[in-house]
């Protein structure tokens, strides 16, 4: 069965595109995920063929890909607010409608932190996996950070849970492995003080055809 989209409140979609990194921290922070981006696919090489870009959001880090890229968000209005110009799908990355091998590679960006459990972390790298024959670069939030140790003392105080997670590098690592994937080079934002970490993977050794 098809899985219901995911709707936020009216308006989110555009503020998200035109305001969250768009000025002071966001701003900085765009920028550094940007050339951690660039230092990956740097990198690597790839096949011919188009780039998945999911969740893609408002499309912010689309252009940021090489070649054609198809966006997929479970949001429609994320969707909607990418713009004209790409190819597009609501869908999870869960579940993707896509064949085995379609895509040359693929970004999933700013989307493990807000998995709460490993095994549904496996089945999101494995279905990237699947549909792709070249590289793929994912985020998640590093738990040795200061940004984390923060976190957990708002936590700690009272403060409204963020629904944001992390975990430990050793931790991903090896939800990637079970998954299929190998870890070829990480990239953090800040090392130890920021929670964002950039990982560049592909299929495994022994799982390439």
């Amino acid at each position: 069965m098809p899985e219901t989209p995911y709707v936020r409140e009216a308006g989110y979609a555009e503020r998200y595109r035109d305001r969250r990194f768009r000025s002071g921290s966001g701003r900085r922070t765009d920028a550094r995920e940007r050339a951690a981006l660039a230092a990956l696919l740097a990198a690597t090489t790839w096949p011919a063929g188009p780039w998945l870009d999911a969740p893609s959001g408002a499309g912010r880090l689309s252009a940021a890909l090489p070649g054609d890229v198809v966006q997929v968000d479970r949001d429609p209005a994320m969707l909607a607010a990418c713009g004209p110009g790409r190819p597009r799908a609501c869908a999870s990355a869960q579940r993707l409608p896509f064949r085995d091998g379609t895509f040359a590679g693929a970004l999933c960006h700013r989307l493990l932190q807000h998995i709460p459990t490993a095994d549904e972390r496996r089945d999101i790298l494995r279905e990237l996996a699947r549909v792709t024959r070249g590289p793929i670069v994912v985020s998640f939030f590093d738990a040795g950070s200061l940004q984390h140790l923060r976190r957990l003392l708002r936590r700690a105080l009272g403060k409204t849970p963020s629904g944001r997670g992390a975990i430990r590098r050793r931790a991903f690592f090896a939800e990637a492995r079970a998954a299929g994937l190998e870890v070829v080079a990480v990239r953090p934002l800040r090392r130890f003080v920021a929670e964002q970490t950039l990982v560049l993977c592909r299929a495994a050794a022994s799982d390439r055809p």
